[in-house]
């Protein structure tokens, strides 16, 4: 395995995740078969369930394993994944996103609706929101998207929590002002990387890319976040499944 993978100091957690991606790639553990259990794997190496648990996540993240619920981990590649990716089908999921990933904020301001980068909600083209420019990474260090996020100020006061707490920024929003978010509107479109997003992700600007636009929506219909990020185009992909239903089947 290259030294390069991880740091030579590394948390246990991260010791156990080489040494089981080393057995992967010689075959003690083929492709399609499961890992060891988390009771084995904590009694082999002498660790809680917490370091198993945090280990799996960064085969998970290299994309060499998947957690199966009732089943295990079963090991899906022999190689290290090159890419991001970001499944989500429900709100909850974003919670599993932030988790897993660490957000660096980059510039704190407050400008006008008119000087965003996309349309903000409202007629009035002067009224002031909270601009939060921040790059997210993935637990290597790998930056996953170059990100926006617009904050009503009248919500403001969350801001400087932003980064350093790994909680969606709508959860702070919603605990600090006892608001409750009903529903997220998101639109993903095909762009060309800014210069400044490119520099952050590492790749050149002007580059193919995907951009995720949500608006999150309050009780009240009142929009008062958004968050516009943007994904290098070979890094990202987003899974949706449609279910079709018929007759007495369908959900109301």
């Amino acid at each position: 395995m290259s030294k390069g993978l991880f740091d030579a100091r590394k948390p246990r957690y991260l010791a156990i995740a080489e040494e089981i991606t080393q057995s992967i790639g010689d075959g003690t553990y083929a492709v399609g078969t499961l890992l060891p259990s988390e009771a084995e794997l904590c009694a082999n190496h002498k660790v809680s369930r917490h370091t198993v648990r945090e280990a799996t996540r960064v085969l998970q993240d290299l994309g060499l394993v998947a957690r199966h619920q009732g089943v295990g981990t079963r090991v899906q590649s022999s190689k290290v994944a090159s890419r991001y990716v970001l499944a989500m089908d429900a709100i909850p999921d974003l919670w599993e996103y932030v988790k897993n990933t660490q957000l660096k904020v980059v510039r704190r301001k407050v400008i006008q609706a008119k000087d965003a980068l996309t349309p903000l909600p409202g007629a009035d083209e002067a009224h002031r929101w909270q601009l939060i420019e921040a790059v997210r990474y993935a637990k290597l260090g790998e930056p996953i998207a170059w990100k926006q996020v617009y904050i009503d100020t009248d919500y403001g006061a969350v801001t400087a929590q932003i980064g350093r707490r790994q909680v969606p920024i709508y959860a702070l929003i919603e605990q600090h002002y006892g608001i409750k978010t009903v529903k997220v509107r998101q639109e993903i479109s095909a762009v060309a990387i800014p210069k400044e997003a490119a520099q952050a992700l590492r790749v050149k600007p002007g580059s193919s890319g995907l951009a995720i636009l949500r608006h999150y929506v309050g009780n009240d219909d009142t929009v008062f976040e958004i968050t516009m990020s943007v994904y290098p185009a070979n890094h990202f992909r987003y899974s949706v499944e449609l279910r079709l239903e018929y007759g007495n089947d369908r959900r109301r």
